[in-house]
């Protein structure tokens, strides 16, 4: 009984590390559990022929897949404390008289209640998100742009031709993106085209690009590409992200910041 308690609470741990980042090692699931590498790698075959995982060379990532889209309310409170720093980091970088695009998501909407909450004013700020359209009404002294299009309900986005024809029309000074995941390798990447697509449109409107991403996206990709690492100027992530990250990005010309934690 108590071996099946075990091995439980290993599957437990596993899917925990998954739940908080896109992979893990055999490497550091052996250190973690005390077990060997030979174990490990039997726990996770046995974990992928249940359906609870992937198994990757070397380790094992999310079951979800390529595919796989948190809808807007999955991911309101994972990470949050990660995802305000991030865009307590985004806003230092925000200069009155500025104009910057906030795309959807639940890092930019911590950026723009900072934007409404903080002493910047002169600010025009445009988005494509409609929850963040709402919260900036809020702030009658902050003058904002909606790009409308087809309305995806479970991200509160708009997308599709109507906002991309919209955004070939505006220049920003920069363009605050996030994403679903994003490698070194194939830079960052999101599960459905047209969102793919929306946020492609951003970058090329901008000045200066910013994508913003917490560490749990990090080494994994999603089924479209938003944009290779070398188009991009700014990686904002936080304090989780490991180091060696950063040092691999700015080989490739990329602006990491991690942002500390409070």
């Amino acid at each position: 009984m108590r071996a099946i308690i075990q091995a439980r609470e290993r599957k437990e741990y596993i899917l925990r590390q998954l739940e908080e980042k896109a992979t893990v090692t055999v490497t550091e699931l052996s250190e973690a559990l005390a077990l060997s590498e030979v174990s490990i790698r039997k726990l996770l075959m046995t974990m992928e022929q249940e359906g609870t995982l992937r198994r990757t060379w070397g380790g094992a990532a999310c079951a979800h897949g390529s595919l796989r889209e948190f809808s807007h309310q999955e991911k309101l409170t994972r990470h949050l404390e990660e995802k305000k720093a991030i865009a307590r980091a985004a806003y230092d970088c925000i200069t009155d008289g500025e104009a910057v695009f906030l795309d959807c998501g639940t890092t930019t909407i911590q950026l723009a209640h900072l934007i409404i909450e903080g002493p910047k004013r002169n600010i025009l700020v445009c988005t494509n998100a409609i929850n963040i359209a709402m919260e900036l009404a809020r702030a009658r002294d902050i003058h904002s742009i909606v790009i409308g299009g087809e309305l995806r309900g479970s991200i509160l986005s708009c997308v599709g031709g109507l906002a991309e024809w919209s955004l070939q029309r505006l220049f920003f000074d920069k363009g605050f993106v996030s994403g679903n995941h994003f490698t070194i390798e194939h830079g960052f990447s999101a599960p459905i085209f047209p969102e793919a697509e929306l946020k492609r449109r951003v970058l090329s409107v901008s000045k200066e690009k910013f994508i913003l991403m917490d560490y749990s996206k990090y080494g994994d990709d999603s089924l479209v590409q938003i944009a290779p690492a070398n188009e991009i100027d700014t990686l904002i992530t936080d304090w989780r992200a490991p180091e060696e990250l950063a040092q691999s990005f700015g080989e490739k010309g990329v602006k990491v910041i991690r942002a500390p934690k409070e």
